[in-house]
């Protein structure tokens, strides 16, 4: 099982998280391992007015991106209630963030955060991401199996 899990948060996730964090959670839990939340966003543009004046520029606006997105990720830690966590912002590209935590954190696993109910561009985010990573990808939250209506059964789909 998975004893390091990265669950990937992207700023085009408009999916439930607290369903996402709980599908990790028990993914965690289960093997008795920990979670490192990474909040991938792109580089920033520099903020500027209707005249054309700088109002924060690139460094300013990650800076305000990271505090909202770590806000974001301390609340969602209530849900690892007996699971350590970890929180990491990072930007740039997706592909190129995520080999680069896959390999500094030494993951087992990545869970791509993604709505309850995927669509086809999730599903090839996911696949796309497995072909770039040596590490499995699933989409967060995991759905329960049809015959089992117990909170922590869920199902493993990787993609591989």
């Amino acid at each position: 099982m998975a004893k390091r899990m990265l669950m990937v948060i992207t700023e085009a996730a408009e999916a439930d998280l607290t369903s996402a964090a709980r599908s990790a959670a028990a993914l965690a839990r289960e093997s008795g391992g920990l979670v490192r939340m990474v909040d991938v966003r792109p580089i920033p543009p520099r903020r500027v007015d209707h005249y054309d004046h700088v109002v924060a520029d690139t460094d300013r606006e990650m800076a305000r991106l990271t505090d909202v997105a770590d806000a974001r990720m301390v609340a969602l830690a209530w849900e690892f209630t007996d699971v350590p966590v970890e929180r990491v912002v990072r930007f740039g590209r997706l592909a190129a963030e995520l080999a680069i935590e896959v390999q500094t954190f030494d993951a087992d696993l990545v869970g791509l955060v993604a709505p309850t109910r995927p669509s086809l561009r999730d599903r090839l985010r996911a696949w796309y991401l497995g072909r770039s990573v040596p590490t499995p990808v699933v989409l967060l939250p995991l759905a329960p199996p049809a015959g089992d209506r117990r909170d922590e059964a869920v199902v493993l789909p990787a993609f591989r």
